[in-house]
């Protein structure tokens, strides 16, 4: 039983170390190149790796100029777009992560850190410490840590616009429309009403991909009876209904 636990325990450690690492910290990608060969055949031809700023270093600069690709110059500012620059809920969120993380810091006594980046790798120092955090407290640091990662990564896009798709928040006490943010590269995403998240770790994006395709599905169907003039009780022209000749 004690193995057990000091195995849940180092899984815990490594997993909020993961965290910070992208959160703070920059880290490298790997994307994979293919071609087709003449036969129709994919072949893989390479592997692209690319150094990425940490996400929340990402996410300061979607606030202040907009989603960027990750082939821009390293450091330099974003080439103007067409559409507005910056966004808000970039902002509120990176407002949102530094808040809590100074909250944990000072919880736990582990004395302020002039930047949010700092604040994090301390807290994923102090996780490491059982004198520090016990097992229990260690747990909910990791599963708030994962809330700010699946956060951050939903809503930076590196080359488009998150995906905003046209559903409600499956969570029975949000259920509003037009809130969730996904990115679909990285299997992420998070609602902007009650801040619920859904990541490929325990496969609940899969269960929301699922409900945003059955409510996308039920529009679809929707719009065609309308089209074809038989869209509600009555048909198209409840008008109509009940009139005598």
């Amino acid at each position: 039983m004690a193995d057990q636990t000091t195995n849940t325990r180092h899984l815990v450690v490594a997993e909020i170390a993961g965290y910070a690492q992208h959160l703070a910290s920059s880290y490298w990608t790997q994307t994979p190149a293919y071609t087709k060969t003449r036969g129709g055949r994919i072949k893989l031809t390479g592997v692209h790796r690319t150094e990425q700023d940490g996400l929340l270093v990402q996410l300061a600069e979607v606030a202040a100029y907009g989603v960027t690709s990750p082939d821009d110059v390293h450091g330099a500012r974003p080439v103007p777009q067409s559409r507005p620059p910056g966004t808000w809920e970039a902002l509120a969120l990176h407002g949102t992560i530094s808040t809590d993380a100074a909250r944990w810091t000072a919880n736990l006594q582990l004395g302020h850190r002039d930047t949010v980046e700092a604040a994090i790798r301390q807290l994923a120092a102090a996780a490491g410490e059982p004198r520090v955090l016990d097992d229990v407290v260690a747990a909910a640091l990791a599963s708030a840590m994962r809330g700010w990662h699946v956060r951050a990564q939903a809503l930076i896009g590196w080359i488009t616009q998150p995906y905003r798709p046209r559903a409600t928040c499956p969570v029975i006490t949000c259920g509003r429309r037009d809130t969730l943010r996904v990115d679909v590269a990285r299997k992420a995403a998070y609602c902007a009403g009650c801040q619920s998240i859904w990541d490929d770790r325990d496969g609940s994006i899969r269960v929301l991909a699922q409900h945003i395709e059955a409510q996308t599905n039920s529009r679809a169907v929707q719009a065609e009876r309308v089209r074809s003039g038989h869209a509600g009780r009555g048909g198209a022209w409840p008008a109509e209904e009940g009139r005598t000749g």
